[in-house]
């Protein structure tokens, strides 16, 4: 009997339930009351840096490539973008990881949260020179982005840790290695 390997699809499904998480996060802080205040605040999180780390850096290319596609898919469908940037953006992310991961310290918690954080960083830059332009008021966008960017940061520093251990912990349950794909025993 021939065994399907899933782990392309059990990253995707972390992946989703991330992006999902965010956007319930981005609906309850669209109307962020400002403490001592009448005036309330607007922060979005983009968490798409995150979405790419386990992927590039401890699947193979095939079923890393796999899901990170998906996932772009996904985002795409979500956000107010041209359709196929996110796959241009987490694709380039996704190759530069693939170049130098074998100089990396794949399992390293820490090292994983650095890379969301620049893969984040790189990403919001990018969407952001793309979109500004769409702005009535291009200039008083920036600030804005700015304050977005640093509260996606202050969150992915925060949950890059969990995430990894949810992603690692689902292909564990799966009983699958995430390099290789072979079953692994009790």
């Amino acid at each position: 009997m021939k065994t399907r390997d899933i782990r392309w699809l059990l990253v995707l499904l972390a992946n989703l339930l991330l992006i999902w998480l965010g956007g319930v996060a981005n609906h309850h802080l669209s109307q962020f009351p400002l403490p001592f205040s009448r005036i309330s605040a607007t922060v979005y999180l983009y968490l798409a840096g995150l979405l790419v780390v386990f992927s590039g850096l401890r699947l193979d290319p095939r079923h890393g490539l796999a899901a990170t596609v998906l996932t772009a898919f996904a985002l795409d469908a979500t956000l107010p973008v041209p359709f196929g940037l996110h796959v241009v953006l987490l694709g380039l992310v996704h190759a530069t990881l693939l170049y130098g991961r074998s100089r990396f310290p794949k399992d390293e918690p820490v090292f994983a949260t650095v890379v969301a954080l620049f893969a984040n960083l790189f990403l919001f830059l990018a969407l952001s020179v793309v979109l500004v332009g769409r702005s009535p008021r291009p200039a008083e966008a920036w600030l804005r982005l700015f304050v977005d960017l640093i509260a996606s940061q202050l969150v992915i520093a925060l949950i890059t840790p969990w995430f990894i251990a949810l992603q690692r912990e689902m292909l564990a349950l799966a009983r699958l290695t995430p390099e290789t794909g072979k079953r692994t025993d009790l």
